[in-house]
């Protein structure tokens, strides 16, 4: 009984460690599982993916610089009204519409509205806006640059390369699809690059995440 004892302690005691030593290495590169920089070459098409409105302004340069010939902006998620919503409305205040705003944005920035394409129907998910593509360039093969932000490139790029597998498909990131120097003494860096590992975690497990 004792050395059975002993046996499943010292199992218990590897696993640990092992665990230890992966949790290790997974903290120490981070920012490579979930990030991917690449060189850019020309485009058809700037995608600008829901999120942080940066990425509108990254798209802005690639078309400035002849990289893309025109910028698509997702329809991305709608906005769920709570109570406190319901009751704004009510006064006769309506919130802003996220789409619209963006479309805004580019044409303050110079970006002519011929050259602006809205796609999606309030895109949920990243898998969501590929689909919407996949859907809008069915039986073509289009080159398309992602813009995205650094933590959310890599998963991003899998994403649209399994749902559009004839398309050829780069990704950009505001700043560059990199981590800021010593990201892991901002609390909320680390936060946002832990929570994207796991979701990166159950794309692997072919479970929709956000």
């Amino acid at each position: 009984m004792g050395s059975f004892i002993i046996l499943l302690w010292r199992i218990f005691a590897t696993l640990s460690a092992l665990l230890v030593l992966a949790g290790i290495l997974i903290a120490v590169f981070l920012d490579q599982l979930i990030m991917v920089d690449m060189p850019l070459q020309k485009a058809d098409h700037a995608i600008v993916l829901d999120g942080n409105n940066q990425r509108l302004l990254r798209a802005k340069e690639l078309l400035d610089q002849g990289l893309v010939n025109d910028i698509y902006v997702s329809n991305g998620e709608p906005a769920r009204p709570d109570d406190i919503d319901k009751i704004v409305s009510s006064l006769g205040y309506a919130p802003p519409d996220r789409t619209e705003i963006k479309v805004k944005i580019l044409n303050a920035v110079g970006v002519a509205a011929e050259k602006i394409i809205v796609f999606g129907e309030g895109s949920l998910a990243t898998r969501d806006e590929a689909k919407a593509l996949a859907e809008r360039f069915k039986g073509q093969s289009p080159r398309l640059m992602l813009v995205t932000t650094n933590y959310h490139s890599r998963r991003a790029l899998e994403i649209f390369e399994a749902v559009l597998p004839t398309a050829s498909i780069q990704v950009t990131c505001p700043g560059g699809c990199v981590a800021p120097a010593a990201w892991w003494k901002d609390p909320a860096v680390a936060a946002q690059f832990v929570l994207e590992f796991v979701k990166h975690f159950y794309f692997r497990l072919g479970m929709v995440v956000v």
